[in-house]
């Protein structure tokens, strides 16, 4: 997907009707799915989480966010408060919020968590530098959308932790791995500009 295509990834967000988790869950947490020109193309922008022994995530690839706190007057002021603490990018002054995506329930080592987790669509004005917080991202990494449609880029990861092994769908994109609640979101995203792009694609090579 290109810049050009900006407008109609849009219209068919703003379309969209979220699925609302129906369970009442103990935690609640935000990410940002921050899209932004890279060059011609649109990216995304993913982050590796630090290597932490307590968390059940660590080192996994994923979206800038957190925990919602009492403080934050609503979800999507916590990814927008979320991705300026971990990568220092501010999206009240330089993006845009396009709509909420799809509540999923937060899983780990083959289980339900009593977490939900709210997905929230923003425009960057370009891919910016990140400056992480080292306490809690390892690093970033902007990633061209077209590679998600891409099935030299798709594949599977097993994971294996306190006696549970499976294996996960995956995106594979410069030696990183991206699978779990980041690869559910990052499908379904996909699945809602389904054949936005495709057709420029298939006359200019761009895939």
């Amino acid at each position: 997907m290109r810049v050009d295509d900006l407008p109609l990834i849009e219209e068919r967000a703003r379309m969209h009707r979220p699925f609302t988790a129906e369970l009442k869950p103990v935690m609640r947490a935000a990410v940002a799915l921050v899209v932004a020109p890279d060059g011609d193309e649109l990216a995304a922008l993913l982050i590796e989480r630090a290597q932490h022994p307590l968390d059940p995530w660590s080192g996994h690839m994923a979206f800038p966010g957190g925990r919602h706190d009492a403080t934050d007057p609503s979800l999507e002021r916590t990814a927008i408060r979320e991705t300026l603490e971990e990568v220092g990018i501010d999206l009240m002054r330089h993006g845009r919020f396009v709509t909420r995506l799809d509540e999923l329930q937060a899983q780990a080592r083959g289980r339900n968590l009593d977490m939900v987790i709210s997905p929230f669509l923003f425009f960057l004005d370009r891919a910016r530098e990140t400056t992480p917080d080292t306490s809690e991202v390892a690093g970033t990494l902007w990633v061209p959308l077209r590679v998600f449609r891409d099935e030299r880029h798709q594949g599977t990861t097993h994971f294996s932790r306190d006696g549970f092994g499976a294996d996960f769908p995956a995106f594979l994109y410069q030696g990183k791995t991206i699978w779990g609640l980041t690869y559910r979101i990052l499908s379904g995203f996909l699945e809602l500009v389904r054949g936005v792009g495709e057709d420029a694609s298939a006359r200019t090579g761009a895939d």
